[in-house]
C-alpha cells in the first residue's frame, strides 16, 4: 500500500486547474510569441480578442486520445512518433524535421536529432510535460519515464531535460505546494552539469539576490539566451522567473511570463499550468476563468474530440491516471473515487513473445553512393523456450545487403549485424529507402521496418580564391610579383590572407561547360552541409556545389528554404533563383523562394563563399499542398 494518498476530488481539482492554467497562458502568450524584447503588457491588453489554438496543449490532447486512449499505458516512443506524424497539423521547425525523419523510416531515439541541427533543443517537447505529470500524481519517476519517450520524438537532450524537469515538478505538485521545493524535486531528474540545471539555479540565485524581474530576465538571457527565440533552456528559466517573481499572484505571474519575451505562449502556458495545478481550479481568479471560458478547441491536430470542455479533458486525464494505477505503473492511492469514474484506458495488450529492434552504427541512419552502413538488429525472446526462426531481409530497390535471410536460434537475446550498401552502377539514390524485416517461426511472424536515408550526393568544384580583392581592382594591382603597397612596402594583408568575390565567375556561369570542370563527388549525410571535411584550404574561398535532384513527378509551388551563414548564389535548371550578400547566423529559413520541380532531373547549383568560418548551407523543400510537409520523394542523380 502506498504512503501517498489523494482523494479523487482533489486530484480532479488540481488537474482541472492545471489545464485551465495551460489554456490561459497559451492564450495570453500567443500574440507575443518569439519577440525577444522585454514588453510592457498589462492586465488591460494582455488577453487576445480571440483565443487561438495552441500546439502546446493540442499535442497532449492528441497523445491522450490517440495513443494512451487506444493503446493503454504500455506505450513506446515509436507509438508516440507515429501519432505525432499522423495527426500533427503544426509543421513548424523541429516538428517538421521529426515528421520528415519518421516518414523516411527513422524513429526515436534518432527522429529528434537527425537533420534537426538548429531546433533540436527548442521548446517543442518541454511544453508537452503536463500530461505526463498529471497522469502520474506523486510519481515523478513515472512522469519522467514517459517524458523521455516523448521528448526524443523531436528533440535532443537539453530539451528532453526541460520536459523531464517540468513533468517531475508537476507530478510532485499534487502533494507539495512550496515552489522552491518543487523546483528542487524537479531538478533531481536533470543532470547537475546540464545547461538546463544551471539556468534554473541561476534564476533562483537572481531572485534571492533581490534583482528586479527585468534585471533577472536580462542577466539570464545574457548567459543562457540564443538567437532562436524557442531555445528551451532560456525559456524554462523564464518560466521559473515568472513563477518566482509572481509570488503566488496568478495575474502577476502571467504578465511577467509574457513580458519577458522569447517563446511566450510556452513560458506563460507552462507557468499557468504549474500555478493552476498547485492551487487547483477552485482557487484560480474568476476574472481569468471568465476570460478563458470552459472550452478548448484543438486546431493544430487532426482529431475529433467527443467533448471540448476543459473539465472533460481533466476527467479524461484523471481516468488515465487511474489506469496507470490499475496497471501497476504507479503506486499513489487515489481514494474516494465515485463509482461511475473508471480507469478507461484499454487494458495492456499481450506483449508479443518476440520483438525486433534496430540500432544504427554510430547513430547514422543514412547511406550514400558507394557507402556501406551497418545496422544492428536485436531479437528479444520473452519466452522460456529457445525459439528457432528465419530472419528475412526485404530490401528497397537501391540497396544490397550481405545477407538475404539468416537462420537463428534465440535463447534470450540475439544481436545480428547487417551491412547494407548501394547497388553497383546505380545512377539514382532515393531519399527514402525502407528495409522490412520478418522473423518467421513455425507458428508466428514478427515484423519490423526501418529506413536508411539516401544522402545528398553533390559534385564539388573548387575551391577558388584570389590574391587580390577583385571587388576593388579590375586587374592584379601587384602585376604578378610580390604584393607591395604603392610606396614599395609589403602589403601584409594581401600576403597573409586570400580574397573571394561572389560576383566573380570562377567557372563559366552559363554552366554550358560544366562537364569539363574538375570535380569530386561527396555524399552529404545531413541536411546542413558543412565543408570542413570537404575543403582543406585554409582561408577565404569559393566552391560550386552541383546537386542533381530527381523528382518522380512534376511538383509545382514548392517552398524552398535556404539556410546560410555566408554569401551565396543559387541556380535551378540554369535560372538564378536566390542569392544573399549577407553573413548571417545560420538558420534554416534565412531565405525562402517558390520553385517548380520538373519530372525527372533538376539541377541545383550553389555558389558558396567562405569568408571567416566554416560554411553552413542547406536546401529544404516543403510542399504547401501537403500541410507543408518536407518533400521526401526525391533522390540524388549521378551524372
Amino acid at each position: 500500500m502506498s504512503e501517498k494518498k489523494i482523494s479523487y476530488s482533489d486530484y480532479l481539482n488540481k488537474v482541472h486547474g492545471g489545464w485551465l492554467g495551460k489554456c490561459i497562458g497559451g492564450a495570453v502568450g500567443a500574440m507575443q510569441e518569439n519577440n525577444k524584447s522585454i514588453m510592457d503588457y498589462t492586465i488591460d491588453n494582455i488577453f487576445p480578442d480571440e483565443i487561438p489554438p495552441n500546439d502546446d496543449l493540442d499535442l497532449q490532447v492528441m497523445y491522450l486520445q490517440e495513443v494512451l486512449g487506444k493503446k493503454g499505458t504500455f506505450i513506446t516512443a515509436t507509438d508516440l512518433a507515429k501519432a505525432f506524424t499522423e495527426f500533427n497539423l503544426c509543421l513548424a521547425n523541429e516538428y517538421a524535421s521529426a515528421i520528415k525523419n519518421v516518414e523516411l523510416g527513422v524513429y526515436p531515439p534518432l527522429s529528434g536529432s537527425i537533420n534537426n541541427k538548429f531546433f533540436k533543443n527548442s521548446m517543442g517537447c518541454p511544453i508537452r510535460s503536463e500530461l505526463w505529470g498529471f497522469i502520474s500524481p506523486g510519481e515523478p519517476d513515472v512522469a519522467v519515464f514517459y517524458s523521455q519517450m516523448d521528448g526524443m520524438v523531436d528533440h535532443e537532450q537539453e530539451s528532453i531535460n526541460g520536459e523531464c524537469f517540468l513533468a517531475a515538478l508537476e507530478s510532485c505538485a499534487f502533494f507539495e505546494s512550496d515552489l522552491r521545493k518543487l523546483i528542487k524535486d524537479g531538478l533531481k531528474f536533470v543532470p547537475k552539469n546540464s545547461e538546463l540545471s544551471r539556468c534554473v539555479n541561476y534564476a533562483i540565485e537572481l531572485y534571492d539576490a533581490g534583482f528586479t524581474w527585468e534585471d533577472a530576465r536580462n542577466n539570464l538571457v545574457q548567459l543562457f539566451g540564443a538567437g532562436d527565440a524557442s531555445y528551451s533552456v532560456v525559456n524554462v528559466g523564464i518560466t521559473i522567473i515568472a513563477l518566482l517573481y509572481g509570488e503566488g499572484d496568478f495575474t502577476k505571474t502571467m504578465i511577467i511570463a509574457v513580458n519577458c519575451g522569447f517563446d511566450t505562449d510556452c513560458t506563460a502556458a507552462t507557468a499557468g499550468a504549474i500555478f493552476g495545478l498547485i492551487c487547483g481550479a477552485s482557487e484560480l481568479p474568476e476574472w481569468w476563468l471568465g476570460k478563458i471560458g470552459t472550452e478548448v478547441f484543438t486546431g493544430t491536430v487532426s482529431i475529433v474530440r467527443p467533448c471540448n470542455e476543459i473539465l472533460y479533458l481533466a476527467k479524461e486525464t484523471c481516468a488515465a491516471g487511474l489506469s496507470l494505477l490499475r496497471d501497476g505503473m504507479t503506486q499513489t492511492e487515489i481514494i474516494d473515487v465515485p463509482k461511475d469514474i473508471l480507469p478507461l484506458l484499454p487494458l495492456p495488450a499481450i506483449i508479443p513473445a518476440i520483438s525486433l529492434s534496430v540500432e544504427y552504427e554510430d547513430n547514422t541512419p543514412t547511406i550514400g553512393f558507394e557507402e556501406r552502413r551497418t545496422v544492428f538488429i536485436t531479437i528479444e525472446n520473452d519466452t522460456k523456450d529457445i525459439v528457432n526462426g528465419t530472419l528475412v531481409i526485404n530490401l528497397p530497390e537501391s540497396l544490397e545487403c550481405d545477407e538475404k535471410s539468416i537462420e537463428l536460434s534465440v535463447t534470450n537475446t540475439k544481436r545480428v549485424a547487417l551491412t547494407f550498401y548501394t547497388k553497383k552502377n546505380i545512377e539514382l539514390l532515393p531519399n527514402r529507402n525502407i528495409v522490412n524485416l520478418t522473423f518467421s517461426t513455425d507458428s508466428e511472424e514478427y515484423t519490423c521496418e526501418f529506413g536508411l536515408i539516401g544522402a545528398a550526393c553533390m559534385k564539388v568544384i573548387g575551391p577558388f580564391w584570389d590574391n587580390y580583392d577583385t571587388r576593388v581592382y579590375s586587374r592584379d594591382p601587384y602585376k604578378g610579383v610580390r604584393q607591395n603597397t604603392s610606396d614599395g612596402g609589403a602589403d601584409l594583408k594581401a600576403m597573409f590572407t586570400s580574397y573571394v568575390n561572389v560576383d566573380r565567375e570562377y567557372i563559366n556561369e552559363s554552366f554550358k561547360e560544366l562537364n569539363n570542370e574538375k570535380f569530386k563527388y561527396y555524399n552529404f549525410n545531413e541536411d546542413v552541409i558543412s565543408l570542413n571535411n570537404v575543403v582543406n584550404y585554409k582561408g577565404s574561398y569559393c566552391v560550386y556545389l552541383v546537386y542533381n535532384v530527381y523528382s518522380p513527378e512534376e511538383q509545382s509551388g514548392i517552398t524552398l528554404h535556404v539556410g546560410n551563414n555566408d554569401e551565396y548564389k543559387l541556380w535551378l535548371n540554369g535560372t538564378l533563383i536566390s542569392q544573399d550578400r549577407d553573413h548571417p547566423m545560420y538558420m534554416p529559413y534565412n531565405n525562402t523562394v517558390g520553385i517548380d520541380l520538373k519530372k525527372g532531373g533538376n539541377r541545383f547549383i550553389a555558389k558558396l563563399m567562405r569568408f571567416n568560418c566554416d560554411v553552413e548551407f542547406s536546401l529544404l523543400m516543403r510542399d504547401p499542398r501537403n500541410r507543408a510537409h518536407y518533400v521526401v520523394n526525391l533522390g540524388s542523380i549521378l551524372e
